[in-house]
């Protein structure tokens, strides 16, 4: 089942698997390369632009908006805990890598072939010959083996999603109900949909990618488009840049490490340490 636990313990896995992962798969890389080592004026222009930024949309139609919207709050909602998705403009993030360097498959290998399911051999693909066929790859995390744009991919499975969530639920995604929407995930988690009306797309290869993007865009720095306000980062109790004295508060770092009682302070951004401290 897609939805075994509850909200608080979700969004805890996940930030371990986001943050300990080096908060990016090898696919995602890309679009943390191009501000890693940039000067402090490049950052703080990034960093100035994510408000406005999340106000528009570069990639992503109006339907796709509708429909990415309600799936990534269904992942994450808003609830008595705090803010979700929504807040945490989630869908703005993906919209706006789906635009530049992941979108485009940046520094991704794109060779073939392009096989996801088991096939008996011989089989013939890209002109080579494998005599003994292709075993069924295995997710081992942020995967993507297809021959064509993760843009693609994205509008590719998005309309599967819609077209599925209409012939098994009678409607659009975003019209369903909540535990009708929960069930639809758990449908793609357990491979349900054929991949064959499914625009050839591994259902359960959607669902990763989509999981995937949307802890991203709760728990990446803002300066990435998402986690506005650091939303993500106070629900979890992450303090980003903040390690007790990172503005030369004059805290006493030794005694906050044996105080008797914890000391939870805000989380700040990488630009909020830029801008304190200059080129980084």
């Amino acid at each position: 089942m897609f939805l075994p636990i509850n909200r608080r313990e979700f969004i805890k896995i996940g930030a371990a698997a986001a943050i300990g992962a080096g908060v990016a798969s090898a696919i995602e890389i890309p679009i943390l390369e191009s501000v890693i080592g940039s000067k402090s004026s490049d950052v703080k222009s990034l960093q100035s632009q994510v408000t406005s930024a999340q106000q528009a949309f570069l990639i992503l139609n109006r339907d796709e908006q509708k429909e990415l919207e309600a799936m990534v709050e269904t992942i994450i909602p808003t609830d008595s805990n705090g803010p979700g998705a929504k807040e945490a403009g989630v869908i703005f993030f993906i919209d706006h890598q789906l635009a530049n360097e992941y979108g485009n498959n940046g520094r991704m290998y794109m060779q073939g072939p392009f096989v996801m399911t088991a096939q008996a051999g011989p089989i013939t693909v890209g002109g080579i010959t494998y005599s003994d066929g292709v075993p069924a790859y295995t997710f081992t995390g942020p995967v993507y083996q297809y021959n064509f744009l993760m843009r693609e991919f994205w509008r590719n499975g998005l309309s599967a999603v819609e077209t599925y969530s209409n012939s098994a639920y009678g409607g659009n995604f975003e019209n369903l109900t909540s535990t009708q929407q929960v069930q639809v995930l758990n449908d793609l988690y357990n491979n349900k949909p054929a991949t064959a009306n499914f625009n050839n797309i591994i259902p359960l290869d959607f669902f990763n990618e989509l999981i995937f993007m949307t802890y991203s865009g709760f728990l990446m720095d803002p300066i990435y488009g998402g986690n506005a306000n650091m939303v993500g980062w106070t629900l979890t109790g992450f303090t980003g840049a903040n390690r007790g004295d990172t503005f030369k508060e004059g805290r006493n770092v030794l005694a906050l490490m044996v105080a008797s009682k914890p000391t939870r302070y805000p989380p700040h951004s990488l630009g909020e340490y830029d801008q304190a401290f200059g080129e980084m």
